[in-house]
C-alpha cells in the first residue's frame, strides 16, 4: 500500500461532485432495505464489521491480489482504506468469495482505491460480491470483467473509471456470458471512447440504480453467438453520454425480451442500434401506484427521454403519446420528467380531519316536583364525543419477485429468481370518533307556593243589613 496521491484524490472528488443528486433506492440488493422517502445514492455503502472479515488487507497479506490468493472458497475478504497500486492483477476464481471495502468510497480518508495500468479485476466464479471500492484504470483494460460462466455476481456502490480517456475495446464494467448478475449503486464514468456497462451476449441479468455519465455509449447491449435476452434495465441516471443505451445484434443473434424502464435518458443520442433488434419492452412491467407533483396515481411507467417532446393533458407524469425508438421499440408510458421526481410503491392516501375533541350538551328534559323538602330534581343530558386517532404504517413492495427460466451459457436451462424491491413506508391516519351520553342529576330549592289572599272589603248593601240585624238583636235582648 502507498500513499494517496493528488491526481487520485482529485479523481475521488470529482466522482462526488457529479454524483451529488441522489437516485432513487433499489432495495435488498445486498440484503438491506431502505425507505423511498430517503433516496439514496451510490455512496450509501455500509462497510462490514471487521469481526466479519476472514482476510484483511493489509493486515494479513499486503496487496489485494495475495489475499484473494490464500483465501478459501466462502471467505471475506476486508480492505482497509488506502490505495493500492496492484502489481499484478487478481482474478477471483473461488466461489462465494466476498470482496468488501471496510471505508465509503465517498470519503477520501476512508476510501479504498485499487488502480492498476492493465489486467485488473476479474471475477470467474459463482456468488461472488464485490462493493465499495475505486476501481481506478491507468493504462488498457477494463475496470471490472465478469468473465463467462459466472453465476449470481454482485457488484454494488462501487466507482469504477478510468484515466485514459482514449482507452478502445475495454469497458468500465463488463458482463461477458453470464448470468444472474446484479450491476447496481455504482458510478460509472470516463470511459470517453468505449463503453460504461457492456453487456456482451448474456442473459437474465440486472443493471439497476447506477449513475453513468461521460461515456461513449451508457450501456450497450450485444447480442451474436449467444443471446442477450430477459435483462433488465431500471432506475438508472444515464446522462451525457454520446449515447444513452446502444444495442449491437449480429447476425443470427437474439437481442429481445429485454426490460428497460424507469431510466432517465439525457444524452447526445438516447439511443442507438446496429442490426436489426428484436423486440423488447420498454416500460414496467407492471402497474404501479406512484406520486407525482403531490397527486397520486396509477399506470405502467416508461422511461425519461429528453428529446421526447409529448404533451400530458391529464398531468399524470406520462406523456399522452407513445415515444418510438424503432418500429419494434415503442416506449409506450414516457414519463414527462426524469424518473427521481416519481415516488413509487406508495398507497393512495385516504384523507381525514383529526379535530380537537369537542363536548356538546343538550338538556333533553326538566321535571319539576314539589316534595317536603322543597326540592326541584332537574335532570340534563349531555353527549360527549371523543376523536381516536390511530396511526397505520404500511411497507409496500415496488418490484416483484420474477423468475425466469431461459437458456444459459453451457446450453443447460437455467431457472433464476432475481428480487429486486423498493420500499416505502406510508403513515396513514384513521379517526374514530365515540359519542357518549351522560346524565347528571342535580337538586336546587323549590320556588315558593303562593297563598290565596282573602278580601276583607265589604259593599254599602252589606253594611247595612248588618246595622238592622245589630238593632233588632239588640231590641230583642231589651223586652227579655
Amino acid at each position: 500500500m502507498i500513499m494517496k496521491t493528488e491526481t487520485a484524490l482529485a479523481l475521488i472528488t470529482l466522482a462526488l461532485i457529479t454524483t451529488a443528486t441522489p437516485i432513487t433506492t433499489l432495495t435488498n440488493v445486498v440484503g438491506k432495505s431502505h425507505i423511498p422517502e430517503k433516496p439514496l445514492s451510490w455512496s450509501s455503502y455500509v462497510p462490514p464489521n471487521e469481526t466479519e472479515c476472514d482476510i484483511i488487507v493489509p493486515d494479513d497479506y499486503p496487496s489485494i491480489n495475495m489475499s484473494v490468493t490464500a483465501a478459501q472458497p466462502g471467505q471475506i475478504i476486508c480492505v482497509r482504506p488506502g490505495e493500492y497500486l496492484e502489481v499484478n492483477g487478481t482474478t477471483i476464481s473461488k466461489n462465494g468469495l466476498r470482496l468488501l471495502a471496510l471505508g465509503r468510497p465517498e470519503i477520501p480518508d476512508e476510501s479504498v482505491i485499487i488502480r492498476r495500468s492493465g489486467f485488473l479485476l476479474r471475477i470467474q466464479a459463482s456468488n461472488v460480491v464485490v462493493s465499495g471500492f475505486i476501481i481506478l484504470q491507468e493504462g488498457n483494460w477494463h475496470g471490472i470483467d465478469i468473465y463467462s460462466g459466472s453465476q449470481n455476481v454482485t457488484v454494488t456502490y462501487n466507482v469504477v473509471t478510468t484515466t485514459n480517456s482514449s482507452i478502445s475495446g475495454y469497458y468500465g464494467i463488463r458482463i461477458y456470458r453470464s448470468s444472474n448478475v446484479i450491476v447496481a449503486n455504482n458510478t460509472v464514468y470516463g470511459w470517453a471512447s468505449t463503453y460504461g456497462i457492456f453487456v456482451n451476449e448474456a442473459s437474465n441479468n440486472t443493471i439497476a440504480n447506477n449513475t453513468i455519465y461521460n461515456n461513449s455509449n451508457g450501456i450497450r447491449i450485444r447480442a451474436a453467438t449467444y443471446p442477450a435476452k430477459y435483462n433488465r434495465v431500471f432506475l438508472n441516471t444515464i446522462v451525457n453520454n454520446t449515447y444513452g443505451i446502444y444495442f449491437s445484434i449480429s447476425t443470427g443473434g437474439d437481442l429481445s425480451n429485454n426490460e428497460i424502464y424507469l431510466n432517465t435518458f439525457n444524452n447526445t443520442n438516447n439511443y442507438g442500434v446496429y442490426g436489426a433488434s428484436g423486440s423488447n419492452r420498454w416500460y414496467s412491467p407492471m402497474e404501479y401506484t406512484y406520486r407525482y407533483e403531490d397527486k397520486y396515481f396509477t399506470s405502467y411507467m416508461g422511461n425519461y427521454w429528453s428529446d421526447y417532446n409529448g404533451t400530458d393533458s391529464d398531468g399524470n407524469g406520462i406523456g399522452d403519446t407513445p415515444h418510438e425508438i424503432n418500429p419494434n421499440n415503442v416506449d409506450e408510458y414516457p414519463l414527462m420528467k426524469p424518473h427521481k421526481e416519481y415516488l413509487i410503491g406508495v398507497e393512495t392516501p385516504t384523507t381525514t380531519p383529526t379535530e380537537t375533541p369537542t363536548e356538546t350538551s343538550t338538556e333533553t328534559t326538566t321535571t319539576e316536583t314539589e316534595t317536603q323538602t322543597s326540592v326541584i330534581t332537574v335532570t340534563y343530558t349531555y353527549t360527549q364525543t371523543l376523536t381516536t386517532t390511530e396511526t397505520i404504517t404500511k411497507t409496500l413492495p415496488l418490484i416483484e419477485t420474477e423468475t425466469i427460466t431461459s437458456t444459459s451459457i453451457s446450453t443447460e436451462t437455467v431457472t433464476s429468481t432475481v428480487t429486486n424491491t423498493v420500499t416505502t413506508t406510508v403513515i396513514t391516519t384513521k379517526t374514530e370518533e365515540l359519542t357518549i351520553p351522560v346524565s347528571v342529576t342535580e337538586t336546587q330549592p323549590a320556588p315558593p307556593v303562593e297563598v290565596p289572599v282573602i278580601d276583607y272589603r265589604v259593599t254599602a248593601a252589606t253594611g247595612v243589613m248588618m246595622l238592622l240585624v245589630g238593632f233588632l238583636l239588640g231590641y230583642v235582648l231589651r223586652r227579655k
